[in-house]
């Protein structure tokens, strides 16, 4: 209900033209585009797309040591049921492949806990990263408010709660948020295209890793 109102708001205020133009300067920008587009949201991106990698190589070892026991026990458990052995070597049988069994459980309980340790972990560093390139962008965008005189900037990639842009339409002239992307990235010269081209943007990387259980 608070974005709501706040909404509603910022609308009036867009609305009465004439009214507030000689005492409020007002400005727009689209925050997420202007995230996405920060260099060091990329490059954010890309170091934490790498621990997920290694985070999913050393998960898939551990299925795959699951597997392994898996199969075993299935072995010994078939060979337990096996009529052409021993009552002694069938007995012999069935309790390795409970013992197999035990094995394989733990082994599971070790993949599902470490998915969720890493994947509790990026998160708390995907939140931090966010927050602390946030802080950037707001810091430019205040110095550019000051700079020119904006009384209130506002976000217009934001929707309200019926889907509908907050913003329905804003002059082209109040959008300062190629100003703020350029300001952002100046004197930044990426060494390699990948990691504008081809990197996902932080929100993205999580959902690279193992799927919490």
């Amino acid at each position: 209900m608070k974005k709501i109102k706040f909404a509603v708001l910022m609308l009036t205020l867009l609305a009465a033209g004439n009214i507030f133009a000689a005492e409020m300067k007002i400005a727009v920008i689209n925050m997420e585009e202007a995230f996405n587009s920060y260099y060091k949201t990329k490059i954010s991106a890309a170091n934490l797309k790498k621990q997920a990698e290694v985070f999913k190589a050393y998960a898939q070892k551990l299925d795959e040591s699951r597997q392994k026991l898996l199969d075993e026990f299935k072995t010994l458990r078939d060979e337990s049921q096996n009529i052409a052995l021993s009552k002694t070597e069938q007995e012999n049988k069935r309790i390795l492949a409970q013992e197999k069994y035990r094995q394989v459980k733990e082994k599971e309980a070790e993949l599902t806990q470490y998915n969720k340790t890493k994947y509790k972990q990026l998160s708390k560093e995907q939140a931090q990263m966010r927050d602390s390139l946030l802080k950037e962008i707001r810091d430019e965008i205040n110095k550019q408010a000051a700079m020119s005189g904006y009384t209130l900037v506002i976000d217009k990639s934001g929707n309200t709660m019926n889907n509908i842009p907050v913003i329905i339409y804003n002059n082209p002239a109040i959008d300062i948020t190629e100003t703020i992307i350029k300001e952002m990235n100046r004197g930044y010269s990426p060494k390699d295209d990948k990691v504008d081209k081809d990197i996902k943007t932080i929100t993205d990387v999580i959902k690279d890793i193992p799927e919490k259980k």
